[in-house]
């Protein structure tokens, strides 16, 4: 990984010949104030473009999306991994970006023989590179969906790498007029006419013949380069049509302060990585919440805050991406101070009611018929009481505070999937503050297998896991799963 860093082709040099060009967006910051800030992340929302809690403006944003000039923020879409140059105003929730680039991470037909189905995440390869998808934090669009995948099906993924696979936060179909796949990794054999790649999860691909009419935008001997190939499968044998000098972890030798989004990597030595960058931490550097101090582990999906020096990335702050609740439930009242900024109240039955925080940094994902401007996303000004939403959630304290939030077509059972804060044996189980109340109609699963009451209530901890469904919004329990 070191070593693909010594290469990094700084992204900047492609804004030189893209200058002039300008997006569209939200208003507010002025394009000359603020402190430079560099932005690696997936886009949680529109009206302005929203990374790692940042509000942009992009009214003067140079785009680059998959190698092609853009235009404005249409040309972008929730969940799509961006690197944002810009500056940062003095309340951290705002900024503009002078430049936003993204290239999905892999381009093309999900192989053969690797589609494995799970419950609520599904893994396979695509031209030998691992991916994973997730039912409920992966985004779906132009046709892709979770249920729809299917082997040879040719999709374009956008995520994080975990240190064995891309797990995707974005998903599409490929367009049918396209007949080129891309990849990426790290030359380990070139003479010409082919090259041989070993990709990010250790896997050699190739070798891969190289067109004679192949654009080599690469250095004459590649060995050790990262790079990315473009593949034409017009003739069925796939062809190298392009070679790019690629930057492994989007991050230039000029950036100072950055702001990362991505997957907590083990470097091998008591220390982590995220996004192929090594981080180091202080007594002072903060966390959110405090617990995630003494419980970073890998795997886990985290924004990391503060300034480079040389190839190491000194954390000022780390905060957790990621929740262990989730809750389907219908709104009751939203209170915003601004499109992001404010409260949901969701309905959990019986006059119970779950106040929600949301912030910058949630993921706003809309998929429903409501959304009418077709951009993946909503703002607290569009959701109503009569709307149903499927929030993940963290908590600091007593606060609840939303992860990601996505609405729905239209009413659903309540579902909350929450570690068990009391219990009433044969009578009731406390879930984020909720009474839940079990009927003599009430089903109970342990580990996927159906059991009595009795067997239920043995197994049953605070602090472990369970999973409710309430059917017809009264407060009382149709179904119940220890996990």
């Amino acid at each position: 990984m070191m070593e693909q860093r010594k290469h990094i082709l700084l992204i900047s040099t492609f804004l030189a010949a893209s200058l002039g060009a300008c997006g569209g967006g939200g208003g507010g910051s002025s394009p000359s104030g603020g402190s430079a800030v560099t932005t690696v992340g997936k886009i949680d929302g529109f009206g302005s473009v929203y990374v790692n809690g940042i509000k942009f403006d992009t009214t003067h944003t140079v785009y680059q999306v998959d190698d092609e000039p853009g235009f404005d923020d249409a040309s972008l879409g929730v969940g799509m991994k961006v690197r944002i140059e810009g500056r940062i105003n003095e309340d951290g929730r705002s900024g503009t970006a002078d430049t936003i680039l993204y290239d999905d991470d892999l381009e093309g037909p999900i192989d053969s023989g690797t589609l494995l189905v799970g419950d609520g995440v599904t893994t396979f390869t695509i031209l030998r590179m691992a991916v994973s998808v997730d039912a409920n934090s992966t985004v779906f669009d132009d046709g892709a969906s979770y249920a729809g995948l299917e082997e040879g099906q040719e999709i374009e993924v956008s995520g994080f790498f975990d240190g064995n696979r891309i797990v995707a936060s974005r998903v599409e179909l490929q367009n049918d007029s396209e007949d080129d796949y891309e990849i990426k990794g790290t030359v380990t054999s070139y003479d010409g006419s082919q090259i041989t790649l070993v990709l990010q999860n250790g896997v050699i691909a190739g070798p891969y013949s190289i067109g004679s009419t192949a654009e080599l935008d690469i250095p004459t001997d590649p060995m050790g380069l990262y790079v990315e190939l473009k593949l034409d499968n017009s003739s069925g044998a796939l062809e190298v049509i392009h070679i790019e000098s690629e930057d492994s972890d989007l991050i230039a030798d000029d950036d100072s302060e950055v702001s990362l989004r991505g997957i907590l990597v083990d470097d091998g030595s008591d220390g982590f990585s995220v996004n192929g960058v090594f981080f180091e931490v202080s007594p002072v550097t903060r966390y959110k919440p405090a617990s995630l101090e003494a419980n970073l582990s890998a795997g886990m999906e985290v924004e990391v805050e503060g300034v480079m020096q040389g190839d190491v990335l000194i954390a000022e702050k780390i905060e957790a991406e990621e929740g262990e609740i989730e809750v389907e439930a219908r709104v009751s009242a939203v209170q915003n101070s601004d499109a992001k900024n404010g409260t949901i109240t969701l309905d959990l039955g019986n006059g119970q009611r779950l106040s929600v925080q949301t912030d910058n940094s949630t993921l706003f994902e809309d998929s429903s018929d409501f959304d009418e401007d077709g951009d993946g996303s909503f703002t607290l000004n569009e959701l109503t009481d009569s709307d149903t939403v499927e929030v993940e959630l963290g908590r600091s304290g007593d606060q609840y505070y939303a992860i990601s939030v996505k609405r729905e077509d239209e009413a659903s059972p309540t579902v909350v999937e929450a570690p068990v804060e009391a219990f009433s044996v044969n009578n009731s189980v406390t879930l984020v503050g909720a009474i839940f109340t079990i009927h003599g109609g009430t089903e109970y699963q342990l580990d996927d297998d159906q059991v009595d009451i009795d067997t239920f209530f043995s197994q049953i901890a605070v602090g472990g896991s369970a999973k409710i469904e309430d059917r017809d919004w009264d407060g009382s329990i149709e179904e119940i799963e220890l996990e």
